[in-house]
Formats: C-alpha cells, structure tokens, sequence
C-alpha cells in the first residue's frame, strides 16, 4: 500500500480512542483469514434411542457462510466501512470478490445438494445475478419489442389487408 497511514491498534484491532479501524495491512491479513475459516460443519447430536437402547445420532450442518456481515464483525467495524474500502482499495475489492464468490458456490452446491434450503439458496443467488426465468431474445440477441417505426409498419400493412379483403369480397 501506498505511505497510507497505519494506526497503532490495540488487541481487538481498533484505534485505543475509539476511532474506526484504519485501512492497513492487517486488514487483509484478517479478511483473507475471514474467509478461508468460513467453512461448514457437520455436527451430530443424539437424538433419542431405539427400541433396543441404542443411542440414535442426527447429522445438522452447521452454515457458516462468509458474509459482508459477517466480515463486518470480525473486523468490529460497520458495514459501510468494508463498502468504502471496497470502493477506495483495488486489492480489498478483489478479496471481497473472492468473498463473494465463495459464497456463490456454496450457495449452489449445497442448495442443489439440498444441505442448504433450495429456496433461501434461490433468494441469496439473486445477490449474485442468478434469478429465476426463462430469458428471450430474438435474433443475434436482439430485443423481442417492437419500435414505434415497427408498430406503424405492421398497423399500415393490416389496414392495406383488411381493405383488400373489404374489396375482394364486394366482387
């Protein structure tokens, strides 16, 4: 980084006067870390016993999406601060889109493998540009509504038409 000015932090990361965590280095090193340790975890739990006695165990997966949120509060700073950095800092843009990206595969894979609820899965990948439908182009991509000029053309050729058919039928 460029002769930006580091503050001296205390041990939860913040200015000892209680100012915002400043942009440095460490805050790389603490985003990287975020998103690397979000990973899933399957956790079992005994859930009753059958009728021998014998102790019967669930598997519950427990979601640990990386988030903006969640890198918010690690950093212990607002949610605007990571979307200022984000604007002002190049390499904090690329990692949160690393952040992001991660979230949209496990969105995917886990909505499809139905560990994730398919529906909330659905409604997070809308973040990301997925949605739902069929999209239609007409040809080489081009937009399927008519222009004023293409409307006016089809209105004369169905008047010339319908008074062709007026005449032809007089005969």
């Amino acid at each position: 980084m460029k002769n930006e000015p580091k503050t001296k932090l205390n041990t939860k990361g913040k200015h000892p006067g209680g100012r915002p965590l400043e942009y440095n280095d460490e805050v790389v090193s603490k985003t990287n870390e975020y998103i690397d340790s979000c990973e899933d975890e399957e956790n079992q739990y005994l859930s009753g016993l059958s009728v021998k006695g014998t102790e019967l165990y669930k598997t519950k997966l427990k979601v640990n999406l990386p988030t903006i949120e969640g890198l918010a509060l690690y950093l212990e700073v607002n949610r605007d601060t990571i979307y200022d950095w984000e604007g002002k800092y190049k390499e904090f843009s690329d990692i949160l889109g690393k952040l992001r990206a991660k979230q949209a595969k496990c969105l995917i894979d886990n909505g499809l493998s139905g560990d994730y609820n398919p529906t909330i899965a659905k409604v997070l990948l809308t973040k990301h540009g997925y949605r739902e439908g069929l999209e239609q182009t007409g040809k080489d991509g081009e937009s399927l509504l008519l222009s004023d000029d293409q409307i006016n053309t089809l209105k004369e050729k169905l008047l010339n038409e319908s008074k062709r058919d007026t005449t032809t039928r007089k005969n």
